[in-house]
């Protein structure tokens, strides 16, 4: 899987300084994520969501368009 992640913020108004969507590399997001880009890496799956745990918005990881 080559090119970079998009990873979109919802509910990001709430946070100072954060940005809506960005793009990281697939090694920087292993840092934070391991197990969801494994889930994207061995799955047909084009995006995975992890929900903030104050139940206040969402981290939605998207591959890259191939």
């Amino acid at each position: 899987m080559s090119g970079n992640f998009k990873v979109s913020l919802t509910n990001a108004s709430k946070m100072m300084n954060a940005k809506e969507s960005f793009e990281m590399s697939k090694d920087e997001l292993e840092v934070h994520f391991p197990k969801e880009i494994k889930i994207l890496q061995g799955s047909p799956c084009s995006a995975v969501s992890i929900a903030y745990p104050n139940g206040e918005g969402s981290i939605i990881i998207e591959k890259p368009k191939s």
